[in-house]
């Protein structure tokens, strides 16, 4: 699958590349969750492990395209209401476990957290 990017930011698959804006940047993964702020004045992550900046990254990115083709505007996408949710979580259910969407909604309520928002409410048992 060809990749895309700019030449100083970073490559993603084609069918993984998120529509350019102010308040997501292009940037690895891993930075997704620290620097995709639906406000910019998010705080940093810097005691969190790479390795889970680069797992919730990924979830998020797999978020925002699905908002991306859905044509969410930037300012709909968060706080994300329970509607939204529910479809993004029906979008994933015929490709992951329901493990690995649990883990795309800890990200994506990670993310809310993060940014002061109201994450999303879910009952994760």
């Amino acid at each position: 699958m060809p990749a895309v990017g700019t030449s100083n930011g970073p490559c993603y698959p084609s069918n993984l590349t998120p529509v350019p804006s102010d308040l997501y940047l292009d940037c690895t993964v891993k930075d997704c969750i620290a620097l995709w702020q639906p406000h910019p004045d998010s705080i940093s992550l810097h005691t969190w492990a790479d390795s889970t900046k680069a797992s919730y990254g990924a979830s998020l990115l797999v978020y925002h395209i699905f908002l991306n083709k859905n044509n969410i505007a930037d300012p709909d996408r968060a706080p994300a209401n329970s509607s939204l949710i529910s479809h993004f979580i029906l979008s994933l259910a015929s490709c992951y476990t329901g493990q690995t969407i649990q883990g795309y909604m800890y990200s994506i309520r990670a993310w809310h957290m993060l940014n002061g928002l109201p994450g999303p409410y879910m009952r994760i048992t």
